[in-house]
């Protein structure tokens, strides 16, 4: 009878003979013998190439079975055998047992060799000690017989029943094998799992990895490893681990070195920059924001940041550090497997190199990519507004602001000197310094001045007085105290405090990530007829401040009105209305959108203009289906770009208004200010600061990555990290 079996046999006692190879070690089944895989050992699955067999590839095929041998085909053409009337070959029914019950069985101890056309016993040539032909190669197909013959023979039977112990004892021994290798691998991933939790943790935080030394134990072994500590102090596993291998030195693998940890520091930064990556691709349109600024070891840091509208008409900003401009933002791009004619929008500071109109990074890019639109940062504008107005206006703006740097400087000299001057004084708001970069801290200093003007005065009058001090800080005082007690100084102060309120709660606005161009436009627009609304204010603030101030200098007839206040008003609304300029041509073609104008000429007009921008992304029927969209916001009462995205999104409108929805995906990602580029330099300077000073380009890159991007940080799963990290170079433990 036929005989199908299993690479592994049963449980049950088959009994031995000395007639076949039988070796079982009783010993394997104890854990601690050691076991040698056997694995690793190759076997070539065609039987004629074996020649003599070893115990070790005797052992590798009982583990394997005999299916991994069986060479089935539908037809055996090199079985050929030449009889003199005709070729015989093997058939696929010689392989199979026919029982007396007329069921088929499979005869599975039969393997065939496709170099030599010949069919073996799997068991009796691997264990039998007796020659036949089954052990040498059988090719007589004349006398099929002889196989069912062999079949029933007791030495086949001795050799089946010897390969079911044996492959039983070899499957006990692999499943050991495979356990002992899958507990390894676990356990180093459980390893790995915690370090990877102690770099996600410092990285979101800006927070420094190591200290000055890697020893357990010590105080100043840092972040990294103090962490590592804390955690055992809670979990069994690291603390055994910890103990086992934390101490040993070089050459022992523990994976909690300082290069270890860059490594994986690495990998996560990479899997951050594909998931940024991802989104950008699935959103389609981005923009490219740029920025840069010199680190702590005087190396220019360029910083990308990749604006984007979600799905839900969320807008997106994702930040990534590199380091140089035109050729390297391209290269950003093309590293990101980004389609560079898809980015739709530029954003910049005013520096020349950034926003030259010929030689600047946006001139560059624009010959590259026809339809990205330059958009100069809403943000630095604004700033340049107030400093050209006070610069270039005239010597009083500049006066007054270098009085409030000096009140701050004179009282902040020393803690002696602001307890002593502000000790019992009702003071409501802290002197502020003032910022070279920052023009609209002015606001918070102004601000200081005016809620504390009175307080202020009484303090540096009773200090000028005080025979304590030393007599140039008591003069310098009193000249403060001259200063405070000009009318001209008291109008100033509740000038600038109006404007700059105003500047400071616009540029905050600006400065948000979500801010859209046409938001943008109408702020700055507002800000222009506020400022121009002070024209007619200037004798209401002289009147309230002479009430206030007791001795004071008057402007002389009407000059202090002509020669400062009008001067500045008119230099700042100057200034406003050049940079309102930039802003409006790019809105106005894409106003369509979300303005109420319904006159269908009109609406076509703009449509075309749009379309023909765009002809590749918007169809050339545009207008008669934003004529519908109209009617249909209409009914939603919104003018919002952003709302009108989010509805079609919500509404699941997309198909329905096609051309409309990418339209507005590409206005919302149209980028208003590089504020993010600030903040993303921000984080650098906590991340290499005059500590660490020593740290690789390629792990900065990466850290800086982690830390500013900690909200998506704190999404990503990062499991994948082990098994990269597995597989990105031999190691001397098993992952998997």
């Amino acid at each position: 009878t036929g005989t199908s079996f299993p690479p592994y046999g049963d449980e049950e006692d088959l009994g031995e003979d000395e007639d076949v190879r039988d070796v079982v070690n009783e010993d394997t089944s104890r854990p601690d013998v050691p076991l040698k895989p056997v694995d690793h050992f190759t076997l070539s699955t065609d039987p004629e190439l074996w020649g003599d067999l070893t115990e070790l590839m005797i052992e590798l095929a009982i583990s394997k079975g005999s299916a991994a041998y069986h060479n089935r085909a539908a037809k055996y053409p090199a079985s050929a055998q030449d009889t003199g009337m005709k070729k015989r070959f093997l058939t696929n029914d010689l392989l199979q047992c026919h029982l007396p019950n007329k069921q088929v069985v499979s005869r599975d101890w039969l393997i065939y060799s496709p170099s030599a056309g010949m069919v073996y016993c799997f068991a009796c040539k691997l264990l039998s000690l007796q020659q036949n032909a089954f052990t040498s190669g059988y090719a007589d197909w004349k006398h099929p017989e002889r196989v069912s013959a062999h079949e029933k023979s007791a030495s086949h039977r001795e050799s089946m029943l010897a390969f079911l112990r044996r492959s039983r004892n070899v499957g006990t021994v692999d499943a050991l094998l495979r356990q002992q290798r899958d507990d390894e691998a676990k356990y180093w991933r459980e390893v790995l799992q915690r370090v990877v939790a102690v770099i996600k943790f410092l990285s979101v935080r800006g927070l420094a990895f190591r200290g000055e030394d890697e020893l357990l134990g010590s105080l100043r072994n840092g972040n990294y490893l103090g962490l590592l500590e804390l955690i055992a102090e809670f979990d069994p596993f690291l603390k055994e681990h910890l103990e086992k291998y934390g101490q040993k030195g070089r050459g022992t693998t523990s994976y909690l070195s300082s290069t270890v940890c860059d490594e994986l520091i690495c990998l996560m930064g990479e899997k951050v920059k594909r998931r940024i990556a991802s989104e950008l691709q699935h959103a389609k349109y981005f923009s490219i924001i740029t920025d840069s600024t010199p680190n702590m070891s005087h190396t220019d840091q360029l910083t990308f940041i990749f604006r984007c509208v979600s799905d839900e008409g969320e807008v997106v900003e994702r930040t990534h550090t590199g380091e140089s401009l035109a050729d390297c933002v391209v290269k950003m791009i093309n590293d990101l497997e980004l389609d560079l004619s898809n980015c739709r929008g530029q954003s910049y500071d005013n520096a020349s190199n950034m926003s030259g109109k010929y030689n600047g990074l946006q001139a560059h890019l624009k010959k590259r990519i026809p339809l990205i639109h330059y958009v100069p940062c809403a943000a630095h504008s604004l700033n340049l507004v107030g400093v050209n107005s006070i610069e270039d206006s005239c010597p009083h703006a500049r006066n007054f602001f270098d009085l409030l740097q000096s009140l701050y400087v004179f009282c902040a000299k020393s803690t002696h000197r602001w307890d002593k001057i502000f000790h019992n004084t009702d003071v409501i708001r802290a002197l502020k310094p003032l910022s070279n970069t920052r023009w609209t801290c002015r606001a918070d200093s102004t601000k200081a001045l005016k809620e504390n003007y009175k307080a202020i005065r009484e303090a540096l009058g009773r200090f000028s007085i005080d025979p304590e001090e030393k007599g140039d800080a008591r003069r310098e005082a009193r000249s403060l105290c001259t200063q405070l007690d000009k009318l001209e100084t008291a109008v100033m102060t509740n000038v600038w405090d109006s404007i700059l309120t105003r500047f400071k709660a616009t540029t905050e606005t600006l400065q948000k990530h979500d801010i859209t161009l046409d938001n943008a436009e109408r702020l700055l627009e507002s800000l222009h007829s506020y400022v121009a609304s002070q024209r007619d204010q200037f004798e209401k603030y002289e009147n309230e401040e002479t009430k206030r101030v007791k001795k004071r200098k008057y402007f002389p007839d009407e000059s202090g009105e002509m020669e400062t206040y009008n001067v500045i008003l008119d230099k700042l609304l100057s200034c406003l209305a050049k940079r309102i300029g930039a802003y409006t041509e790019l809105n106005k073609l894409f106003i369509v959108l979300f303005n109420n104008d319904t006159d269908c000429d009109s609406v076509h007009k703009c449509a075309a203009a749009l379309s023909s921008k765009y002809s590749d992304d918007l169809d050339k029927d545009f207008g008669e289906e934003l004529i519908q969209f109209k009617t249909f916001v209409q009914e939603e009462k919104t003018r919002s770009p952003k709302i009108m995205l989010q509805l079609l999104h919500r509404h699941g409108l997309q198909t329905t208004f096609p051309s409309v929805f990418v339209a507005l995906r590409i206005f919302l990602t149209l980028p208003v200010t590089n504020a993010e580029g600030e903040r993303s330099f921000s984080r650098l300077k906590r991340v290499k600061n005059e500590f660490r000073t020593t740290m690789t380009q390629k792990r900065l890159t990466a850290l800086s990555l982690l830390t500013i991007e900690s909200d998506l940080v704190k999404e990503i799963n990062f499991g994948e990290v082990v098994d990269t990290f597995a597989s990105t170079k031999s190691r001397k433990k098993q992952f998997c």
